[in-house]
């Protein structure tokens, strides 16, 4: 199996569809945040890439792993795709195992789907792991794999939070505790060192509103990855709202960064996934631009300007100068 493909994002800004694209491509090998549920505990969520060595044999081996996964929700999510791989047998097979497994999931939990195929004895494969776990993880992650190709994505920080606010209010999230009132993760970024540099403690972080909270959580996290990837030749920043702009024209410049030739299967997803529309909260059709300033029916004009007064001055914030 060729070198491994990553694609990592914060929530609600745009990985699955960035993902879906990417298993779309016939030669992919995906799996859907196979890093939730704890199973990366052992590594920090913020780690610096000044210790990946002392990380280097878990993570292989966390890595080598990831094609054994058969997990439905991380080796099977929808929709699916023909694959170089499988012949039509194998293919239609799959396909029946996974929606049959899905439906008996419902009753009995999360459960094993069978891929029918030895990865192994395929050439050609890229394995693409799609994360919003691991995002604070990723200057370790590509010091220890430096073959890996890595695409970061970020989107606007009005879009995200008016994300995660709707989120919250139709009880899309598993988690009890609101997102700005997740007090573990900003101990966490109270360690990093743009959160020291800005004075920042839990007192000043409680005194915030709610969107001004998700805004600086926005901009701790992607201070943070950007500074440890910084000039780092396989990692590629691509902003949500030019992928809506353009799908095209970014997704072409995303896959050949990747070392993938463009597809026709991709081409064909790409075209369907931007020329229709879903209300699924978790839904990859949509029509690109509505999707991307939605943001700015949602939120108040005072909500917006505190989360650019927040992002103002980091790294990611810059990208959006307006």
């Amino acid at each position: 199996m060729k070198s491994i493909i990553l694609l990592f994002g914060m929530p609600r800004s745009g990985t699955t569809w960035l993902a879906k694209i990417f298993d779309s491509h016939p030669d992919t090998l995906y799996r859907h945040e196979p890093d939730g549920r704890g199973t990366l505990n052992s590594l920090p969520l913020f780690p610096s890439r000044r210790d990946a060595e002392q990380y280097r044999h878990f993570l292989d081996g966390y890595i080598a792993h990831l094609p054994d996964i058969r997990d439905e929700k991380i080796s099977a999510s929808l929709p699916l795709f023909r694959k170089h791989y499988y012949t039509d047998a194998t293919f239609a097979l799959r396909r029946l195992a996974v929606f049959a497994y899905k439906l008996a999931s419902h009753f009995f939990g999360r459960i094993n789907v069978p891929d029918f195929v030895d990865f192994a004895s395929h050439d050609g494969i890229r394995l693409v792991w799609k994360s919003i776990e691991s995002l604070g993880r990723l200057g370790v992650l590509t010091t220890l794999q430096p073959d890996a190709r890595c695409v970061i994505i970020i989107r606007h920080p009005c879009g995200y939070v008016s994300s995660v606010q709707r989120g919250e209010s139709i009880g899309k999230f598993e988690a009890g505790t609101k997102s700005s009132n997740d007090w573990g993760i900003y101990e966490a970024l109270l360690e990093l060192p743009a959160a020291k540099a800005r004075g920042l403690n839990m007192f000043k972080i409680q005194a915030m509103s709610a969107v001004e909270r998700l805004a600086l959580k926005w901009s701790l996290t992607y201070e943070h990855v950007l500074s440890e990837t910084e000039g780092m030749e396989n990692v590629l920043v691509v902003r949500y709202e030019d992928i809506c702009a353009d799908p095209l024209g970014e997704m072409q410049r995303s896959l050949q960064h990747c070392h993938l030739p463009f597809a026709k299967e991709t081409e064909a997803f790409l075209s369907s996934s931007t020329s229709q529309s879903s209300s699924d909260y978790y839904g990859v059709f949509k029509i690109p631009l509505e999707s991307a300033w939605k943001w700015r029916k949602q939120l108040t004009p005072e909500d917006a300007a505190a989360i650019l007064r927040v992002a103002s001055g980091f790294r990611a914030g810059a990208l959006y100068p307006e």
